[in-house]
């Protein structure tokens, strides 16, 4: 089953480089790009992968705040899951509600 699967995932990737190899050969023309009072020449396919990895790399910039934000409050809470299990009867108190003193 676990082969299977790879040839499956080795199809897919041959399929997606070949897709990339007739996009490149199709957008190799080159343009002009002007940036910052400079002005470039670069085939139109460097310059829609490299806006697509500055896009990606803005992303994971930006994103990499909430990301340690998920982690410190995850670890913060896997140590208070932690604590409540090595007292029991403190994490009985936690657990019962005021409901459960009503009755």
């Amino acid at each position: 089953m676990i082969e299977m699967k790879n040839q499956r995932r080795f199809v897919l990737i041959l399929v997606l480089v070949l897709l990339v190899v007739i996009f490149a050969l199709q957008n190799s023309q080159p343009v002009v790009v002007n940036a910052l009072m400079a002005h470039f020449q670069w085939p139109l396919i460097i310059v829609i992968v490299g806006s697509l990895l500055l896009g990606a790399l803005i992303t994971l910039l930006l994103s990499a705040s909430s990301i340690a934000a998920a982690r410190k409050t995850t670890a913060r809470l896997q140590e208070e899951v932690n604590r409540l299990r090595n007292q029991p009867k403190k994490a009985k108190q936690v657990i019962e509600t005021p409901a459960d003193e009503d009755k």
